[in-house]
């Protein structure tokens, strides 16, 4: 790993030792739109920036898997009962740890401990007994180029006469389908790793002792953490094949990961080591006319702001990523997300969409929809795609260049301390103009109104017209455009993001979304008639509006389906009250990758 070394070593950005390298399994499984440089800084662990400043960090636990470990530490190695364990960890926290993640946390370990019956009845079949290890495993090598360490985190088991080694991955909700690279990678830390007496995550090196036994068979096991959810076995080997697989396979990913490479801005920025250097993240003061930093750095989007309106509560348990349901009635969702993956595929072709990209439903061959979509979503959302041929963003007049489908936007605005991230459905150039572009489908009639109006309905063409006046993309002139498909046709409304009107309402929108947001500390529940249909209500100690009809949930007049977020019905301009819960109720709330 020379190479690695010779690159990050005299970085003029950098101060610290290149040399001590400590990877976690868990970055081994990064895809290619991520980062590379980030994660290879992350694993120098030496390594800092040259600008100093003072780490802040937030006043409420952002981790609550390491409280679900704490807890178990008392449950398995003091035997103490799991509620009482729960309460223990909480009340210990240096940070303050919000009533919902407490819920989830008793649920979680609740659930580890099921499965863990689970896992000691499947060995018992084999004649094995597992019991827990306080001590983690590394593996590290030394040399005269550099230390390199392979770490994984999660909890640790073994047989008393150490045949077998178990590791298990906890996973705050469903299990994975597939083995990762990093399941093969924490496969050979349990294997060849030895027990660490330091600290895994401080020391250079770290202290290790030597087992009495070799292993003879190497385990690892994800547990999801929710009820009734079976662990899944993932490797179950002896060690020689782990070394096997390790070398063969997942080596050379682990190598390439500490060189890094390519750039790409992101959630990563918050909290990377070339932040305030990198050349690829923009840097915009006052983006979000905020007056100081709040209480640490943040990340914030429309999405973000939205739950934080609905319901502050809401907006914090989703941030610290507990598991989410899907309550709403999906088809709506799916609709919407299949059509943007159709138009996703279809403009990185880089040329117009035309009807024959849009066979009929009963055809054998389904185009570009046939690996995206099943056969009756395709028959739901081709009316809509077909809308959407007579504005095609990448047809009519002016030559188009510089076409990018679905990029993530990233800029941070250090007067905020706030990394804020968009998502645009596609940007391009018409004739040298920048033109950015978010598409909608809907049932309903086309937006209308006045801006300010608009960008209340659709606060992403807010945040698009402040990002290009501020110079984000180059210049800083561009137009915003907002494309809306129905069943029956489309239509485009563009917004001059040179226009001082537009900016202003731009302005006032962005901030009635974010000035509370970024002082709260306390993100208290806002209970109301959505909660029924709320995607973390099962974690949510506050009292619930009880839910009184079927019917939709009026909110400002207007009346909002509550198993879809579809707008039924409005007397006149959406209000932003109505636009947020129509979006906070209809945005899919997948299961979001945990960080282990």
């Amino acid at each position: 790993m020379d190479r690695a070394i010779d690159r990050w070593a005299g970085h003029p950005q950098l101060r610290g030792n290149p040399e001590v390298v400590r990877l976690s399994a868990s970055l081994l499984d990064r895809s290619a739109r991520d980062c590379a440089d980030f994660a290879a800084l992350k694993a120098r662990t030496a390594l800092w920036p040259r600008a100093q400043e003072r780490r802040r960090y937030a006043p409420w636990e952002t981790f609550p898997l390491g409280l679900v470990t704490a807890a178990l530490d008392a449950v398995e190695f003091e035997g103490v009962e799991v509620d009482a364990a729960v309460a223990e960890a909480v009340a210990g926290n240096r940070s303050r740890v919000h009533p919902g993640v407490e819920v989830w946390v008793r649920h979680a370990c609740r659930a580890f401990l099921q499965a863990a019956e689970w896992l000691d009845d499947e060995l018992e079949a084999d004649g094995v007994e597992l019991v827990p290890e306080r001590l983690p495993r590394v593996v590290q090598s030394g040399s005269a180029a550099e230390l390199r360490m392979l770490t994984a985190w999660g909890r640790w088991y073994g047989s008393r006469d150490g045949a077998v080694r178990e590791f298990r991955r906890l996973r705050m909700s469903r299990t994975r389908s597939a083995v990762e690279p990093s399941d093969e990678a924490i496969a050979f830390v349990v294997a060849a790793g030895r027990r660490a007496v330091g600290h895994v995550y401080r020391d250079a090196p770290v202290e290790v002792v030597a087992d009495d036994d070799a292993p003879a068979r190497i385990r690892v096991v994800e547990v999801g953490l929710a009820a009734d959810v079976r662990p899944r076995v993932l490797v179950d080997a002896t060690p020689e094949e782990v070394r096997h697989r390790y070398l063969e396979g997942v080596r050379p990913l682990a190598q390439g990961v500490t060189v890094g490479g390519s750039r790409s801005p992101g959630s990563d920025c918050a909290e990377c080591k070339l932040r305030t250097s990198c050349d690829d993240l923009p840097h915009v003061a006052g983006l979000l006319d905020l007056d100081a930093p709040g209480t640490h750095r943040r990340t914030w989007s429309v999405t973000a702001g939205r739950h934080y309106l609905v319901c502050p509560a809401r907006a914090h348990l989703r941030d610290v990523r507990l598991p989410a349901e899907s309550p709403v009635d999906g088809s709506a969702v799916r609709r919407g997300v299949a059509v943007h993956e159709w138009l996703e595929v279809a403009h990185r072709r880089g040329r117009p969409c035309g009807p024959a990209d849009l066979p009929d439903p009963g055809s054998a061959d389904l185009g570009i929809a046939s690996a995206i979509m099943t056969p009756e979503e395709y028959a739901e959302s081709r009316p809509y795609l077909l809308a959407h041929l007579a504005v095609c963003p990448l047809a009519g007049s002016g030559r188009v260049t510089e076409v990018t489908a679905e990029p993530t936007v990233a800029v941070f605005d250090p007067a905020a301390d706030v990394l804020v991230l968009a998502h645009p459905d596609l940007l391009r150039r018409v004739d040298g103009r920048l033109m950015y572009r978010e598409q909608k489908t809907t049932v309903r009639p086309l937006p209308g109104g006045t801006t300010a109006e608009v960008f209340e309905q659709v606060p992403q063409l807010a945040l698009a017209a402040l990002l290009i006046a501020h110079g984000v993309f180059g210049e800083s002139s561009g137009t915003v455009e907002l494309e809306v498909m129905t069943p029956s046709l489309a239509h485009v409304l563009a917004f001059d993001a040179g226009d001082p009107a537009v900016l202003e309402a731009a302005r006032r929108q962005i901030a009635r979304m974010v000035h509370a947001w970024h002082g709260d500390t306390e993100f208290a529940a806002r209970p109301g008639p959505y909660c029924e249909r709320c995607p973390v209500a099962r974690w949510c100690p506050a009292p619930r509006t009880p839910s009184t009809a079927v019917g939709p949930i009026e909110v400002d007049g207007v009346l909002i389906d509550p198993r879809t977020g579809e707008i039924l019905d409005a007397p006149g301009p959406i209000t932003g009250r109505a636009a947020d819960l129509s979006s906070a109720l209809g945005e899919p709330d997948g299961d979001d990758t945990p960080p282990f």
